[in-house]
């Protein structure tokens, strides 16, 4: 009998009978690895259990405990959902069923007159569970492409008919079976229904066909899955505290802003409170600018579209833009990036090697035309402020400045509060413009870079930009979500497209690398994900209010005022309740409003010259003088001291 040699993650080796599957790579290493076994990876790529395996690849087992293992969970539990839809709801029609961040959801077209919605998620959950029970096989075949339109034809399902169509000529078609149901897809899945069932349905929302308004409209249902019920018990536990958390509700109750859809969907309408919040952010960021040698520009925000068509956006990103004709009926747009703006402000004025690295730094207010229903809050909206920053180097200094800006995100995701951050290199998209020489080298000093930074990272496959890989970077909140933000990005192409030019030390002309970089990326999200990370309690350096000055009576009032009026004019922001409410009162206000420090002025305050601090936990600090509060203000805040240019 011939064998063959499979190598396992740890660098070992195994001798297998061939022919020989994934799952006979799990039974030889240990019975219960065979039986909690989901998948596989094949010199990376997922499998499932029953792929025959040649000989010296490199085999992976998947279980429930990694994170591609949940993810073929839930690929599979919505295979059962959507089957339970059809069984339920016979002339349904199915669309893509994607697995997101700790979910999965499926877009149906309902049968005409049919209405699905939240009410009908038990009885979809209990079909589910029957399904489960039966623990039936997932049975993979391949089909030709003729196969597969002539099969769902047949069955009436025309979504699946225009997929099939649209796949590459060389493409692998797969269609999955779940007993006499099946569906079209690349798979993997776990071998049998019976290794799920720990799942819930969740929300139901509107989208259109392929994201198009002029196509049909679907219903979109979303569900969650886990390997056990503990994990599951926790996520919804997760969700319920983030909606005690939620930036809309916050950002109301804290009076920050607020949302008028009938006027400006997808734009906040910041109060002064939201506004002060805002702009020290801003101002904390012009902070490492300078320290990172970066200068502030300003750019258009209405510019020729041919600046578009030169860097390549137009093409790409069209139908995301606001245009218009101006009266010699040239075409305008409202700018969706600032970087095509950055380079030829960099073609202004002859460079040398001297000047370069060029750093830029820009707040650039972008539009893109998102999809109404994808609005939400601060973190999805048309109107956007982008901490923009744009290097221009030679080719020499591209690892340093890498380099120096992983260092800028590092210190300060650290500064804002945010402990846990994850960096994934995000390589080259199928739809890419540019030479491949030129992606591997592009790849490969965004990779050498984060080696040489000593960090850890992912490689994230297809992920990167269109002109360029990027290293992008996702951020853990306080109740565990991860967020991706600030982001890295390598561009060879758009120099060479606007044709911009350094002279070099030998006097000829060459073209600069462009470094993208963004570190908030966009402000108005990055708002509202620091809000939640806060649940509103904002740190004193970042607070809008860091103190309210709260009397027990009015006859503290004159020397209340001149408390806050030194530490207003010492840089304090500082607000003052002279109101008739009990002392009780006033200070479950504050603590509504979430203000740090409730500053309590009673008789014995006034005969001492002092003031005592209450934190808005409740806790009292030791009777202090306004000079030692001040002191202690500054120390609190740190980094952020200072950053308020319209404190007096």
């Amino acid at each position: 009998m011939s064998s063959i040699q499979i190598f396992l993650p740890d660098g070992s080796s195994r001798s297998l009978p061939s022919p020989a599957t994934v799952l006979d790579v799990a039974k030889s290493i240990s019975s219960g690895l065979a039986k909690s076994a989901l998948a596989g990876k094949i010199n990376g790529q997922l499998v499932d259990l029953d792929f025959p395996l040649k000989d010296g690849v490199k085999v992976e087992i998947l279980t429930d405990r990694t994170p591609e293992g949940l993810e073929i969970i839930r690929h599979s539990t919505v295979h059962v959902m959507a089957m339970a839809i059809q069984e339920l709801f016979p002339g349904t029609q199915i669309t893509i069923g994607p697995v997101v961040e700790n979910q999965f959801y499926y877009d149906i077209y309902p049968k005409e007159g049919i209405k699905i919605g939240t009410n009908d998620f038990p009885l979809i959950e209990k079909k589910m569970q029957e399904i489960v029970a039966q623990n039936i096989p997932f049975v993979k075949r391949i089909v030709s492409r003729e196969e597969a339109v002539a099969h769902f034809n047949k069955i009436g399902e025309k979504f699946k008919v225009e997929i099939v169509k649209d796949l590459p000529a060389d493409s692998e078609i797969k269609i999955y079976a779940i007993g006499h149901w099946d569906d079209l897809c690349r798979g993997p899945h776990v071998s049998s229904t019976g290794k799920l069932g720990i799942f819930k349905l969740m929300s139901v929302a509107g989208a259109y066909w392929r994201a198009n308004k002029d196509n049909e409209q679907l219903v979109r249902i979303y569900g969650t899955a886990w390997a056990n019920k503990k994990d599951l018990d926790g996520y919804l536990n997760m969700l319920e505290e983030a909606k005690k958390r939620d930036h809309v509700l916050l950002g109301r109750q804290l009076n920050l802003f607020t949302l008028m859809s009938d006027i400006a969907p997808g734009a906040a309408f910041f109060f002064p409170n939201g506004s002060k919040l805002f702009t020290l952010l801003q101002n904390y960021i012009r902070v490492k600018w300078a320290k990172f040698g970066f200068q502030e520009i300003q750019s258009p925000q209405v510019m020729n579209v041919n600046l578009w068509k030169v860097s390549g956006h137009y093409e790409k990103y069209r139908d995301d833009m606001y245009i218009f004709k101006d009266d010699h009926d040239d075409e305008f747009g409202i700018k969706p990036m600032s970087c095509p703006g950055h380079v030829r402000m960099f073609m202004v004025g002859q460079k040398s090697y001297r000047d370069l690295p060029l750093r830029y730094g820009e707040f650039g207010v972008v539009h893109r035309n998102e999809l109404s229903g994808t609005l939400h809050g601060l973190t999805r909206v048309r109107r956007i402020t982008q901490d923009d920053g744009h290097i221009f180097c030679m080719l020499n200094q591209v690892q340093s400045e890498i380099i120096s800006a992983l260092q800028f995100v590092k210190e300060a995701y650290a500064d804002l509060g945010f402990n846990e951050v994850v960096y994934m290199l995000s390589t080259r998209p199928e739809n890419r413009m540019g030479a491949e020489e030129v992606w591997d080298i592009a790849e490969k000093a965004l990779e050498d870079s984060l080696k040489a930074s000593g960090v850890n990272f992912q490689i994230n496959p297809g992920d990167g930009a269109f002109y360029g890989p990027k290293i992008d970077f996702k951020v853990k909140d306080a109740i565990g979500r991860m967020h991706q933000c600030a982001t890295i990005q390598l561009d060879f192409q758009m120099p060479a497209r606007f044709g911009i030019a350094y002279q070099a030390a030998n006097n000829t002309q060459e073209t600069p690398v462009m470094i993208h970089r963004a570190v908030l990326g966009s402000v108005e999200r990055f708002l509202g994900i620091f809000i939640e990370h806060c649940a509103g309690h904002f740190p004193i350096g970042l607070a809008p209010v860091q103190c309210r000055v709260v009397t027990v009576t009015e006859a503290q009032e004159d020397y209340a005022r001149k408390v806050t009026n030194f530490l207003k004019m010492n840089g304090v922001r500082v607000e003052v309740d002279f109101s008739n409410d009990k002392l009780g009162a006033k200070i479950r206000d504050a603590q509504l409003l979430k203000i740090p420090y409730m500053l309590v002025i009673g008789d014995k305050e006034v005969q001492t010259n002092t003031l005592t601090a209450r934190y808005r936990d409740g806790k009292n600090l030791a009777p202090m003088s306004p000079e030692d509060f001040l002191n202690f203000v500054k120390a609190e805040s740190g980094v952020f001291w200072g950053l308020d240019t319209n404190q007096k």
